[in-house]
C-alpha cells in the first residue's frame, strides 16, 4: 500500500484536485465537427532538472482541456475585443485549466522566518484561454483568477509528496504569504519564419512577445524559439506554467498515423514589475524578497507526437534554466517540466 495514504493531508490535498478536475471536461463552446479536442497535464518539478535543487519554484500542476472551434457567438466572442488582429482568425482554440504553483526557500528545514530568501507561498488558480491563429501568426489571450494562501494547499501538498519519497518535512509554512485572490491577464503574440523545408525535416523560428497583467505578475518579456523536426506545425512549443513567455494553450497538433518529433531551444527575457511571490502579499504585511527587475529563461528540449494509435498521444519534456529572480539569490534555478497530452 503506497506510504501516507491515511494521513489528512492525503485527503486534503487530493479532494480539492478532484474536485476541481470536474470543471476541466465542461467544454465552454461545442466543437466544431471532426475538429480534435485535447486533455494534457503538465508536471512541473525542480527534481527533473539535472542540476536541480529543492528550492524556489520547487513544483507546479496543471490539468487542462483543450478544443477547436472555428465558429463562435454569445459571450465567448471576447476576444475579439483584445484581439490586435486585422481580420477574424482562422480557427480558435479554447482551452480551461487548472493548476497549483509551490514556492520554499532554499532553506526549507528551519521553522524560523528566512528573510534573506523567497517566501513560502502556494498558489491555486483556474484559467480560460483562447489562442487565435492566422497564417504564420498565432495570438492569445487568457484570463486566470486563483488565490494565494493556505488556501492553495501548498503546505499539505508538499509535505505529503516529501513523505511519499521520504524526503525531509519542510518546517516554515507557518511563515507563508497570506490568502489573497489574484487576477492574472496574459497576452501574448507569436510568428513563424521558415528556415527551411527538406521531405523529412524542417525548421523555423518563432520570435514572440507578451505581457501579463494582475496583481500575480505583471511583467511583459520577448523571446525567440528555434525548432528542427520532421512536423513543425503552427503552434508555439509546449506550454510552461507562469511565470514566464509562452502560449496559452497546451494542446499539440498530431498527424494520424504518423510519429512526429521536433527538438527546440529558446531564449527569453522579461522585465518584472510585479511578482506577489517575492514581493509579498499586495494589502499586508508579509514575507517579501527585493526582485530583480529583469529576468531571463533559457530552455531546450523535446516534443514526440505518436499518432499511430486510435487515441493519438503527444509527450514533451524540456529543462529551463531560469536566471536569478531576486537580489539576495545565490544562483539561478532550473527545473524540467513535463507534458503529456491525448487527441480525440
Amino acid at each position: 500500500m503506497m506510504p501516507g495514504r491515511s494521513t489528512p493531508e492525503y485527503y486534503l490535498y487530493y479532494s480539492v484536485m478532484i474536485c476541481i478536475s470536474p470543471g476541466v471536461v465542461a467544454n465552454p463552446v461545442q466543437s466544431d465537427q471532426n475538429r480534435p479536442q485535447y486533455y494534457s497535464v503538465i508536471a512541473e518539478n525542480d527534481i527533473y532538472a539535472p542540476d536541480g535543487q529543492d528550492r524556489h519554484y520547487t513544483n507546479g500542476i496543471r490539468i487542462a482541456h483543450s478544443l477547436q472551434q472555428k465558429n463562435v457567438d454569445g459571450w465567448f466572442i471576447w476576444p475579439d475585443y483584445f484581439s490586435l488582429f486585422d481580420s477574424n482568425p482562422q480557427s480558435r482554440q479554447f482551452e480551461i485549466a487548472f493548476g497549483q504553483n509551490i514556492y520554499t526557500p532554499e532553506y526549507f528545514l528551519t521553522s524560523n522566518p528566512v528573510p534573506e530568501d523567497r517566501p513560502y507561498a502556494g498558489w491555486i488558480y483556474g484559467e480560460l484561454s483562447v489562442s487565435s491563429h492566422q497564417p504564420g501568426m498565432i495570438e492569445d489571450i487568457a484570463v486566470n483568477l486563483g488565490i494565494v494562501g493556505p488556501v492553495a494547499l501548498a503546505e499539505q501538498g508538499q509535505k505529503l509528496i516529501h513523505k511519499l519519497v521520504d524526503d525531509p518535512k519542510p518546517g516554515g509554512w507557518d511563515n507563508q504569504l497570506h490568502n489573497e485572490p489574484t487576477l492574472l491577464i496574459r497576452y501574448s503574440r507569436s510568428w513563424f519564419l521558415t528556415l527551411f523545408e527538406l521531405d523529412s525535416l524542417k525548421s523555423d523560428l518563432i520570435p514572440r512577445t507578451g505581457f501579463n497583467l494582475g496583481n500575480a505578475f505583471t511583467d511583459a518579456g520577448i523571446g525567440t524559439v528555434f525548432r528542427i523536426g520532421n512536423y513543425l506545425p503552427e503552434q508555439d512549443v509546449p506550454l510552461r506554467i507562469q511565470p514566464g513567455l509562452s502560449g496559452s494553450n497546451s494542446y499539440i497538433p498530431i498527424r494520424k498515423q504518423e510519429f512526429d518529433w521536433m527538438w527546440f531551444a529558446e531564449i527569453q527575457g522579461r522585465a518584472v514589475a510585479q511578482n506577489i511571490f517575492l514581493d509579498g502579499n499586495t494589502f499586508v504585511d508579509s514575507m517579501s524578497v527585493k526582485k530583480r527587475p529583469f529576468v531571463h529563461d533559457l530552455a531546450t528540449g523535446v516534443v514526440l507526437g505518436f499518432g499511430q494509435s486510435s487515441l493519438p498521444v503527444y509527450f514533451s519534456f524540456n529543462v529551463v534554466w531560469r536566471g536569478r529572480e531576486f537580489e539576495l539569490q545565490q544562483d539561478k534555478d532550473s527545473f524540467g517540466s513535463i507534458m503529456i497530452g491525448i487527441q480525440y
